[in-house]
């Protein structure tokens, strides 16, 4: 009889020892569930302004910083860029040029883009069209050595477009000498990969 109880024991030892080994494993099981969820809700999940720009990227509008409390009394800055104040109802001049193709900075070699550009200047400076006229295999040919250097994923987004216009902008501004260019339009976009 005493052989039936230590027997008895051992097995509700075992029993008990294997218990806490599953209570331990679970309770450790949920904290990793727990700490998961956290990271994904506070670190990986996309955030609505990012949902709403990956479903329409063409509502996406720059981010604008806040204004300070106390802005410094300064100059006017010169204005250049897509920032030179030009209305929808002040539209100027457009000079289109016709779509272009280009290889992107790509290792391999085989993404292309095609792209349609219009320039827009002062309707009322006749000098600027003959002068854009004139120059445009210049600009051309930075336009495509300026894309040629670029990477899908440089260009790809809203703001890679944006900031593509702008950079137009200010080099082709720089060619000039009569006026000025007031916007770059990108009115045709297809890349193949």
């Amino acid at each position: 009889m005493p052989e039936d109880n230590e027997n008895t024991e051992q097995q509700a030892g075992k029993k008990s020892s294997k218990l806490k080994f599953i209570i331990i494993g679970v309770v450790a099981l949920l904290l990793l569930v727990v700490i998961l969820v956290v990271v994904y809700l506070f670190v990986l999940a996309p955030k609505p302004a990012q949902e709403q720009a990956a479903q329409n990227p063409a509502a996406q509008a720059p981010a604008v910083s806040p204004a300070p409390a106390v802005q410094p009394v300064a100059p006017a800055p010169a204005v250049t860029g897509m920032d030179m104040g030009v209305t929808n109802a002040d539209m100027g001049q457009i000079y289109p040029i016709p779509t272009l193709n280009v290889n992107l900075a790509d290792p391999t070699g085989i993404t292309y883009l095609a792209i349609t550009l219009e320039l827009e200047f002062d309707p009322k400076n006749a000098d600027l069209y003959t002068e854009v006229e004139t120059k445009m295999p210049r600009i051309k040919d930075m336009i495509i050595t300026t894309l040629s250097s670029k990477a899908y994923e440089e260009i790809s987004t809203s703001q890679g477009k944006i900031n593509l216009k702008n950079e137009f902008l200010r080099r082709i501004n720089t060619m000039l000498s009569k006026g000025r260019l007031y916007n770059v339009y990108i009115t045709g976009f297809t890349v193949q990969r």
